[in-house]
């Protein structure tokens, strides 16, 4: 598989624009509604921004407009990283325990105008920076290509690691959660390729994944949130619940995991 993963030039720095414009058009999106959809739209195209850059030759990298221009991005999103999980703690919440939870959603409804706030003031100055270009002339192929794989060669090892601590304990959140994290970076580094018709099925069983261990993700925010609360004992039973509904959905990732043919290397022969 990885004999036929290419990435040409010209087709990259095509991507690059079009991922830099994407990201434009979701900041539009998220300063005039900072809803759950925009904000989750927001992170992944920063995730897919990030992604592009890593790859980019040193020189590129570190001059000084898209180094300060990608570096507000991350912040942005470590920013709405909050944001997120109160969405994600509130929807949990309300469509399952809207009777025993009313004042703890409001409380978190409260404390995400304040952090939309913070966040939409750096969504403002990003959006008066300039554009990141790419010169054609900056790149070569082969350097290209070689940092490309050196980055995807990294993420596959994270990977493998993680999957043998996260698949044999369902209590290792850190590792779990880590893998979800190195799982995204591996689909939006495969979609860089300047043919994706040849890993079709691989980005299409990697979404998939990173969909059931969102899931997963999601009720550990939700459990830590609760159990972090003053007098949690009164959440016991919701906490208890969560937990159950949890241990299902890991089993469930479990068993779909070790299904994928070679789902720990992805067939890519590090």
């Amino acid at each position: 598989m990885k004999k036929s993963l290419k990435i040409n030039k010209n087709i990259f720095c095509k991507k690059f624009k079009k991922i830099v414009g994407n990201f434009n058009q979701k900041l539009d999106k998220y300063m005039t509604d900072s809803n759950d959809e925009n904000i989750h739209d927001i992170r992944v195209s920063i995730r897919r921004l990030e992604t592009a850059y890593k790859i980019l030759p040193k020189s590129v990298r570190k001059q000084k407009k898209m180094k300060k221009y990608v570096k507000q991005a991350k912040k942005l999103f470590k920013m709405n990283a909050k944001i997120r999980d109160f969405d994600i703690i509130c929807a949990n919440m309300e469509s399952k325990y809207p009777d025993k939870t009313q004042s703890l959603v409001e409380s978190l409804r409260d404390s995400r105008i304040e952090h939309i706030e913070n966040a939409n003031r750096l969504a403002l100055k990003i959006s008066r920076l300039s554009s990141p270009k790419i010169p054609k002339s900056a790149l070569e192929e082969s350097k290209l290509e070689k940092k490309y794989f050196k980055v995807l060669d990294s993420i596959m090892l994270n990977i493998q690691k993680n999957t043998i601590i996260a698949l044999r304990d369902e209590k290792k959140i850190d590792e779990l959660h880590m893998l979800r994290k190195d799982f995204k970076k591996l689909r939006y580094s495969l979609e860089l390729v300047s043919d994706k018709k040849t890993i079709f099925e691989m980005l299409k069983n990697l979404t998939n994944i990173q969909d059931m261990l969102g899931e997963i993700h999601d009720i550990d925010i939700t459990i830590d949130y609760l159990k972090n609360i003053e007098q949690n004992s009164r959440y016991s039973d919701i906490i208890s619940t969560e937990a159950f509904e949890r241990s299902k959905k890991y089993n469930e990732f479990v068993a779909f995991f070790r299904k994928y043919p070679k789902a720990g290397s992805f067939d890519l022969k590090l």
